[in-house]
């Protein structure tokens, strides 16, 4: 009994949020998924869940919910845990904590459209998949869902109350929610994610709009409650519906920073791995906090696909002087394709508006390309205040200390609320560049190349959560477009809590919220193009026929921050390689290394194939493959060892891709693999937990984690935080370890007017510029 009570206390402290008085209780016995009569056993863990309720009522306590399927367990209001924990029957208890969602023209990108070719065109996408959706829920009637010629399978629709019935169509054929509400989404959310996996092929705003797998069914699931929270209470009753009613592919848009990793004792990551072990493709955005060891628990199980994010294809977007080299840019949210636009630069500090926040005089601005400072206003006024100037584009550049990344990262600015004129946007360096040059050159010239379509994508999104794993594993597996992403957006505008919405019922985000329905949108292509494989056999068809994210340098993407690369579900499609691991880790350790792994490669084509077999790595230790070459009859199976052995390595990461070359269906499977050799030296501090909406004058918790070259989490030394402006504090520095592994929590009083609160943290040779912005 003490232990469950010392396990219950450690799970309160965990740094996400814990809503009070709620518990899951899971219950002894398998749930349904696993017996081999799911009806019986669902009738006998019934009786057990009122036996249960009958003991509760004695402690004052209630049952919420009920769930049978992927979990026995209940949902309990209690005054506190000590209530549950020793009732009969009961097996563990947990706390019910809160997620939150992922926020932050993806088709050609993914070459989705050649796989449609394929597969007789995007009417075929998805046909006869059923995609479940655990979301904010849906705006049932917007055009991105509907779908007249689709009828629902036989059995459907189902739904959790007549209400939900009425919202069913022909396209969502299951509609759940959990509060006694409907699915109709308050926050746009849900809508823009089911768009980007399965909105059937419409007319939007900017031209011809669609998901992934148009074709498939939706399963709609409101698991937000009407203040837009995410409970995993909530979201396992989800999970055990989504189980009974058939969904073939899952999408998790939402979730929390990587803290304990997948292979904790959790009674939710246990419900996970049921549903997948069942054959449920599950997909789960990797997140939106940018650093090492960031990727979301439940994306961190081996078996879940853990989706990051690349920034959209723009393959000519610069800033191009008469003096000088080109400069990276990312082209503003209202350009699709754009002609350049060339001119003279003006620096709007020499006009005495270096932000832009105030309107430029007329005609000042006439035939002048302004260059202006990011910061204090948004990038709709500034670019609708050079508008009135007279200029026809306009260049913005990043602060020496941003709020949110580093000073070089290139942002979309997104002004689809007000769109006015066109914009690009460099990093901090290239921005004094150019000011120099117009305080130096005569007559200095700019042209701005903006996106003329096509190409593939050569950056990673700022915000992608990245890799290792808590576990050490390779994470994220992929990464999908998840910047300037367009996509369906909640016509009601009057909702208080709206994060996706516009008038026009589209709008441009961002986020690996995004990026995780397109692949799941792919799964869905891929399970209705080729049936009958298994769960595993999809995921690697995914993952594996990654093509790699290659930079504008030529440089790869380290395998922690893309995995195996970018979705290619043509690729997916054509591939005969099924390969088990779909990412080989060493793991971490010291500078001498030998180990070796197994890699099963499985022939999933129709006769028998030979694949030659390379490494693929920039890497000073590279390990060494048992073959050369592997021959394999059609379902068969050939075993590969991969094997590390090295000496003198000095901290860091070793990494790589371990390439098949299946020349008869002319595509190369990737395998990534990774090695870390850790030290104490400190490299890089990652923000892990943060304030949402700070006030002027209050104190705040900001958890951080220091990590060394290799993204390995060091627990010393503590780091020192120093107010640089605004008014803020440091009201107290200490470990935090119960909350997050390796942690360390920073109280920051907030200066007592409303703006930019700035501190300096530095840990070793470390530093790191962190801004809250306050509100009164």
């Amino acid at each position: 009994m003490r232990l469950l009570l010392v396990a219950l206390l450690a799970a309160a402290a965990f740094g996400q949020e814990i809503v009070p008085g709620q518990y899951i209780v899971e219950l002894t016995g398998d749930p349904a998924i696993r017996h081999r009569e799911p009806g019986r056993r669902r009738v006998e863990i019934q009786d057990q869940h009122q036996a249960l309720e009958r003991q509760l009522r004695g402690r004052r306590a209630s049952v919420l919910a009920r769930m049978d399927t992927v979990v026995n367990a209940v949902v309990v209001e209690a005054a506190d845990a000590s209530a549950l924990a020793g009732l009969a029957g009961v097996r563990r208890v947990e706390p019910v904590r809160m997620f939150r969602p992922f926020l932050y023209r993806a088709l050609p990108s993914h070459q989705v459209d050649k796989a449609w070719e394929m597969i007789g065109g995007s009417a075929n996408a998805g046909a006869g998949i059923k995609i479940g959706i655990l979301d904010t829920g849906l705006d049932v009637g917007h055009p991105a869902f509907n779908a007249p010629g689709m009828k629902a399978p036989e059995g459907y629709p189902l739904a959790s109350s007549e209400e939900n019935r009425a919202l069913t169509s022909g396209k969502v054929i299951v509609a759940r929610s959990f509060d006694g509400g409907t699915i109709q989404d308050m926050m746009g959310h849900g809508t823009g994610v089911a768009m980007a996996a399965a909105g059937v092929v419409h007319t939007s705003p900017r031209g011809t709009l669609s998901g992934v797998a148009p074709a498939a069914w939706l399963g709609v699931y409101r698991v937000a409650d009407l203040l837009g929270k995410f409970y995993s209470s909530t979201v396992l009753s989800a999970l055990d519906w989504a189980a009974k009613d058939g969904m073939d592919v899952l999408n998790f848009s939402f979730g929390s920073v990587g803290a304990f990793g997948a292979s904790n004792d959790s009674i939710f990551q246990d419900g996970v791995k049921r549903l997948v072990d069942s054959g449920v493709i599950v997909v789960n955005a990797a997140g939106n906090t940018p650093g090492a060891m960031t990727v979301d628990d439940t994306a961190s199980a081996e078996q879940v696909i853990a989706v990051g994010a690349n920034a959209q294809a723009q393959t000519t977007v610069a800033v191009v002087p008469s003096v000088g080299p080109s400069m990276a840019a990312a082209a503003s949210s209202n350009v699709v394709t754009l002609e350049p636009v060339s001119g003279p630069m003006v620096d709007a500090a020499a006009m005495g508006n270096p932000l832009g926040c105030s309107p430029f005089p007329p005609e000042s601005l006439r035939g002048r390309i302004p260059l202006i400072q990011r910061g204090t206003c948004n990038f709709s006024v500034k670019l609708a205040n050079a508008s009135i100037g007279g200029a026809a584009a306009a260049v913005v550049y990043n602060e020496a200390a941003p709020f949110k990344g580093g000073p070089e990262d290139l942002v979309t600015m997104l002004v689809d609320e007000d769109p006015s004129i066109p914009g690009l946007f460099v990093g901090y360096t290239n921005g004094t560049k150019l000011k120099d040059l117009i305080a130096t050159v005569e007559d200095f010239q700019v042209q701005l190349r903006f996106p003329m379509g096509g190409g593939k994508p050569t950056q990673l999104a700022w915000f992608s959560s990245e890799g290792p794993s808590v576990e050490l594993a390779i994470k994220p597996d992929l990464v999908a477009t998840g910047m300037s992403f367009y996509t369906a957006a909640l016509r009601n505008t009057s909702s208080t809590i709206c994060i996706v919405c516009d008038a026009s019922g589209y709008s441009t985000t961002q986020g690996t919220s995004f990026s995780s329905p397109v692949v799941a949108g792919a799964a869905a292509l891929l399970r209705a193009a080729r049936p009958g494989l298994t769960q595993g056999e999809y995921r690697s068809l995914l993952i594996n026929s990654a093509m790699p994210l290659i930079f504008p340098d030529g440089g790869v993407s380290p395998v922690q921050w893309a995995g195996a690369g970018i979705l290619n579900v043509n690729a997916a499609l054509k591939s005969t390689v099924a390969a088990a691991p779909v990412s080989v880790s060493f793991g971490a350790g010291g500078g001498t290394v030998d180990l070796t792994r197994e890699i099963k490669l499985k022939n999933l084509g129709r006769e028998a194939a030979t694949w030659a077999l390379s490494i693929s790595s920039t890497s000073a230790a590279r390990p060494a493959l048992s073959a050369e070459s592997v021959a394999v009859e059609p379902g068969a199976e050939a075993a590969v060892r991969l094997s590390l052995a090295s000496g003198g390595l000095e901290a860091g990461e070793y990494e790589g891709f371990v390439i098949v070359k299946d020349d008869s269906a002319g595509i190369e499977s990737r395998i990534p693999y990774w090695y870390g050799v850790g030290s104490t030296e400190p490299s890089s501090i990652v923000v892990i937990e943060e304030p949402d909406k700070p006030r002027a004058g209050f104190s705040y918790n900001v958890y951080v984690r220091i990590h060394d070259k290799a993204g390995l989490a060091l627990a010393e030394p503590q780091p020192t935080v120093t107010p640089v402006s605004g008014g803020g504090a440091v009201v107290s520095v200490r470990s935090a370890f119960r909350d997050y592994p390796n942690s360390y929590l920073l109280r920051l009083q907030m200066g007592s007017r409303a703006g930019a609160n700035v501190f300096r943290v530095e840990a070793g040779s470390a530093q790191l510029t962190y801004t809250l912005i306050t509100e009164n």
